[in-house]
């Protein structure tokens, strides 16, 4: 067990002393991550009850914005995983456990449209929540992810050099682009809203995730 680990499960189980959790294990099961240096893990216990303890470094990843959201988000009616707690330190959490079925695992050619409909409708939730906590999706944040197609696909995977007149044109779309984003009425957005992100629950209601890069932008973003 690495040390960066057994202090995680240390933490979870003083949180679980004072929260009055019952674990059945100090032990935490590997649950599949993100791409980012987050780390997730499943802590049992009794009556089939189960948390997920996160690890995410301070070195390395900013958790707050997370929190920050995950807060605002769930006291506005958003299924987002609740927090039972935060060491913004250390860089530990423990929330709610919406389990390991994503959309995109159970989605069928008879179920998808009661499905789609269905996030659909949390999205609009989203969009109709208070976008004053979350910060702008600017001009600059737009022109530095569009550049990601430039460098990585049109540098890095095509290996291709732009004509003037190519780029002219590249550099005309991109403030078409922008001045449309710009101009359209703004909205929480989740800016990662897809089916790999969206978790189908006991329930049978949709537990939305991965939405600390959530920011206040163009209504048809997601």
């Amino acid at each position: 067990m690495g040390e960066r680990l057994r202090q995680l499960g240390q933490w979870v189980e003083g949180q679980s002393d004072t929260l009055g959790l019952a674990l059945l294990a100090t032990e935490l099961e590997p649950v599949s991550g993100d791409a980012s240096f987050r780390r997730y893990f499943r802590a049992r216990g009794q009556s089939q009850q189960s948390w997920i303890a996160v690890d995410a470094p301070p070195e390395h990843e900013d958790s707050s914005p997370f929190v920050r959201i995950a807060t605002d988000w769930l006291r506005q009616g958003i299924r987002v995983p609740g927090l039972l707690a935060v060491d913004l330190q250390q860089g530990f959490m423990l929330q709610e456990d919406f389990g390991d079925r994503q959309l995109l695992t159970v989605l069928t050619a008879e179920n998808a449209p009661q499905l789609y409909t269905r996030a659909m409708e949390e999205l609009v939730q989203i969009q109709l929540s208070d976008p004053q906590p979350l910060p702008a999706y600017d001009e600059a944040l737009l022109r530095r992810e569009m550049s990601l197609f430039d460098e990585w696909f049109l540098g890095k995977l095509l290996e291709l050099r732009l004509s003037s007149s190519e780029r002219q044109m590249l550099d005309e779309v991109e403030a078409q682009l922008v001045d449309n984003a710009l101009t359209q009425r703004q909205v929480s957005v989740h800016r990662d809203y897809h089916s790999r992100n969206l978790m189908l629950l006991a329930d049978s209601g949709l537990g939305v995730i991965d939405f600390q890069d959530a920011v206040v932008g163009a209504v048809t973003y997601d």
